[in-house]
């Protein structure tokens, strides 16, 4: 991709590009782990993502150097019926409805939602959301207007107020640990298997609402999409190191950039993003700026908020035999025992037998090895931007005197350096959670143990 930045046919192509890089990674991936052997789980994920990549094709942009490109059914405006209006509009609900409820039950099966602020915000918090999009969605593509430019931009509002408080309770209280203790039988911890990333997938579920409204329901199934696909990468990348895995992100971010409607150009960017929410006479500046920003930006934002779930994905959990009474003794000194489970499973938290005197323990991620991750990926993140940022430089430089220096290479630079610092700073802001996440479930455990 670097190499490809000195061509400017290889930036005009970028987006469909992208969705080939997608599709030979996912392929090389399978073949390097079966070697041409059929693994059903491992084929259907990989048919699956293959699937929704070449469907981020349906919503690409087109800019007036690709005199070929033509919008595509879906995005078509021009000669629709009132009837295929409504069938787009039923349809983008659906999706988007379908999208809530489904990373809503993953949550639940990975058994995050036993207790805490996560619980509450996917019970209560988020459907208010999805009813109110549906709503605002319903109003503002309605021919007859029943309400005035300021009362309905207060549907978009709440939202976003939704989406903040959202983000303040997660942060507030991460932890979805429950331990459940009874006289003359070990401790049961239930939610522990998937704890450490489940903060930053609800964080990722929060800004989903706000997102598809800068989109308009046009383009919001692409982000139906784009969860689909990262959820079948944390489980086909799961035996694979760090670099591989922030490479795949990589690209899904670049393929989605462009399959969120926008193009490697400045008159491409949706301006229009700073009024949803807000009037044209308003006197708001900041918020619609960060509006457009996540607008423009938002795979690089949602990717990295996934990132957790990638990164710590495991199918099996290490199990542990452990005394429960030097496990209670001595909880401050083993940093492995603070994710522990006795007999957890992601369904239903049932197990073990009460009246063994030890317990069996088993957690997906060892919180010993959490700041080495910290560290691996931020070393992985920059070099990966540093070298992309360095190759749009040099094409920059090298095609000083190009014709289409201020048309293809410059924006295509000014995109990049954008994209890499809007994926940097979220980056930090997902380090700073797990380590969060991790500080409140160590002091929830120790005070659980110690009063048991």
């Amino acid at each position: 991709m670097s190499v490809g930045f000195t061509t400017n046919s290889y930036i005009l192509v970028e987006d469909y590009i992208s969705v080939f890089l997608s599709g030979s990674l996912l392929l090389t991936n399978y073949i390097s782990l079966h070697h041409f052997t059929l693994h059903r789980d491992h084929a259907l994920l990989t048919l699956l993502s293959l699937l929704c990549s070449r469907l981020s094709a349906t919503f690409f942009g087109c800019r007036e150097e690709q005199f070929w490109c033509v919008a595509t059914w879906w995005l078509r405006d021009d000669d629709l019926t009132d009837i295929v209006r409504s069938r787009r509009y039923f349809g983008s609900v659906c999706v988007f409805v379908g999208l809530m409820y489904g990373l809503y039950r993953y949550q639940r099966h990975q058994g995050s939602l036993v207790r805490g602020m996560l619980r509450v915000v996917h019970c209560f918090i988020h459907p208010v959301q999805c009813t109110l999009v549906a709503v605002y969605w319903a109003l503002s593509a309605s021919s007859t207007q029943l309400f005035t430019d300021s009362q309905l931009c207060l549907l978009p509002l709440t939202v976003y107020l939704l989406s903040l408080l959202s983000v303040c309770l997660v942060l507030y209280s991460p932890s979805c640990v429950l331990v459940q203790t009874a006289r003359n039988s070990p401790p049961r911890l239930f939610g522990g298997v998937s704890c450490y990333s489940a903060p930053s997938l609800t964080l990722y579920t929060s800004l989903l609402p706000s997102c598809v409204l800068l989109l308009r329901h046009p383009l919001s199934p692409t982000l139906a999409l784009l969860t689909v696909q990262l959820l079948c990468l944390s489980r086909l990348l799961h035996s694979r190191g760090v670099a591989v895995k922030l490479m795949a992100c990589h690209v899904i971010t670049v393929q989605y950039f462009y399959a969120t409607g926008h193009q490697a150009a400045v008159q491409q960017f949706d301006w229009n993003a700073a009024f949803v929410g807000f009037t044209s006479h308003g006197n708001h500046v900041i918020v619609p700026v960060l509006l457009i920003v996540l607008r423009t930006l938002m795979s690089g934002v949602l990717v990295t908020l996934f990132l957790p779930t990638i990164l710590l994905y495991s199918p099996t959990p290490e199990t542990n035999q452990v005394d429960v009474t030097s496990q209670t003794d001595n909880t401050q000194t083993d940093g492995a025992q603070t994710d522990s489970t006795q007999t957890n499973t992601p369904n239903n938290g049932e197990g073990g037998d009460n009246s063994s005197p030890t317990a069996q323990l088993q957690y997906y991620t060892n919180p010993a090895l959490l700041p080495r991750l910290y560290h691996t990926t931020l070393r992985y993140h920059t070099i990966l931007l540093l070298v992309k940022c360095g190759a749009c430089c040099a094409a920059c430089f090298i095609h000083r005197r190009h014709l289409m220096i201020w048309n293809i290479f410059t924006p295509r630079m000014i995109t990049e350096a954008c994209l890499s610092l809007c994926v940097s700073v979220s980056l930090v802001g997902v380090s700073v959670l797990l380590s969060r996440t991790q500080s409140c479930i160590r002091q929830y455990l120790d005070r659980t143990l110690k009063s048991s």
